[in-house]
């Protein structure tokens, strides 16, 4: 096949070559067609917790080095409850970033103190061990209005109160269950052929080495 002036190319070759990039042609477009189709499944962990608290919010952290607040991002602060676990948990993610990246990840326990900052009435600071870096952070959320600052408040104090009262309720059905199940063992003390009093020792059967 002769194209332009001086210029040979063989037909078999130019047909193999055109067969070929119509092939890849082909399956590029299958493969464009096939990814509008697959759905990709994206978890956030969060699927069989229920929220119990929603607030746009901006977290600080308090930096040591600098001896100042820092922030760490803006977004919506939730607390979540686990209803198999039984336990809660404070979570933020920030949204100006297009990976929903996490900032605040921390479980709440009852020893845990909210604080109001004493800069502003719409921040309150606490300390926790926080999951996202692994350290014992001192953090900060500072809301709109004082009295979204006081809805968390609430939330997160109900929260520890109602930890303490399951955990009051299982440390108690530990001990009716302890009395019912383990056998007991009586040591009376005599001091110079005299009753001194007696040791109660309870031998605990089911738990194992």
């Amino acid at each position: 096949m002769f194209i332009g002036k001086g210029r040979y190319i063989d037909s078999r070759n130019h047909d193999q070559q055109c067969a070929q990039n119509e092939g890849e042609k082909t399956r590029s477009e299958a493969e464009e067609e096939g990814s509008d189709d697959d759905e990709v499944e994206v978890r956030s962990g969060e699927e069989n917790e229920e929220i119990l608290f929603k607030e746009r919010t901006k977290l600080y952290h308090w930096d040591r080095k600098l001896n100042q607040w820092k922030e760490r991002g803006v977004g919506d602060l939730k607390i979540l409850f686990h209803p198999v676990k039984k336990n809660y948990r404070l979570l933020m993610r920030r949204e100006r970033e297009q990976v929903l990246r996490v900032c605040a990840n921390h479980s709440i326990s009852p020893s845990i103190e909210l604080k109001p900052m004493n800069t502003s009435a719409n921040a309150l600071v606490w300390t926790a061990t926080d999951y996202s870096d692994g350290k014992m952070e001192q953090l900060a959320a500072k809301f709109k209005t004082p009295e979204l600052a006081e809805s968390f408040r609430r939330a997160f104090t109900d929260c520890q109160s109602h930890m303490s009262q399951t955990d009051a309720a299982q440390v108690s059905a530990t001990e009716a269950l302890s009395r019912d199940s383990n056998p007991v063992v009586f040591f009376n003390i005599t001091i110079d052929d005299e009753h001194a009093g007696r040791i109660i020792s309870e031998l605990f059967a089911h738990i194992m080495p």
